[in-house]
């Protein structure tokens, strides 16, 4: 009796753990694209993390005319009021019960949550700043696309010179040490998915070792390539 009984708490111990495990599942709510979430879900194919890849569909009335685009499933759960935690845009992620947006703040999240986020406090501050330096690199394309001398001279002069003063932050072999953290994820996509021209911006990272070192390395890992071959086939 006292092992049918023992074997029975195991067999309702296991079903709550997995009761347990299903429900701090992760859900990553974004468009049928890679876009803004795309940081996150390498992060989550990395570490091998199971999660719900939620995408709402997009089609063009006329392709990559984004003035025709239509969102119908978006639409309606916009309307219906649940993208309301991110004030009716996406990303969303969906946690413990909990929802809330922000790409940033859903980047920082996972990388805690997975082991990317660094070991103590300081080493989260420090692989924050890498990914915040790049993000001013970014608003600094913005500006300059919209004119094509401007745009040139983005990737000539002012990408290299802005990552090279990056470049001295960094530590090596990866960005931040030795490990692979949300700031060589977010350094890949940058240089390697951010821009239309994949040619002019992993140039200019040329006289940054450390960094085109890292996103060569972080483009090398097997379930990088693995994500790559398997992942929706997109516009963007």
């Amino acid at each position: 009796p006292m092992r049918c009984y023992l074997t029975a708490l195991f067999l309702v111990s296991r079903v709550v753990a997995m009761a347990a495990m299903e429900n701090s599942r992760m859900k990553l709510s974004y468009f049928d694209a890679r876009g803004v979430a795309e940081t996150t879900r390498y992060m989550l194919a990395v570490t091998k993390t199971p999660y719900e890849d939620f995408r709402y569909g997009l089609t063009f009335g006329t392709p990559g005319d984004f003035s025709t685009i239509q969102r119908p499933e978006f639409d309606a759960a916009k309307a219906a009021g649940k993208l309301d935690a991110n004030l009716g845009r996406l990303p969303l992620l969906e946690v413990d019960g909990q929802v809330f947006g922000q790409s940033k703040t859903i980047e920082r999240f996972v990388a805690k949550r997975v082991g990317m986020m660094g070991a103590t406090p300081v080493e989260e501050a420090q692989i924050d700043c890498i990914c915040e330096h790049l993000r001013d690199c970014k608003d600094k394309y913005m500006k300059a696309k919209g004119n094509p001398e401007t745009k040139a001279a983005y990737f000539a002069t002012e990408m290299p010179e802005f990552m090279a003063k990056v470049e001295k932050t960094c530590v090596g072999p990866w960005l931040c040490g030795s490990k692979c953290t949300l700031a060589d994820a977010s350094a890949y996509v940058f240089v390697k998915e951010f821009f239309d021209d994949v040619e002019s911006s992993t140039k200019a990272i040329a006289g940054c070792p450390k960094i085109s070192a890292a996103v060569e390395a972080f483009g090398k890992l097997p379930e990088v390539k693995q994500w790559q071959e398997s992942r929706p086939k997109t516009m963007f």
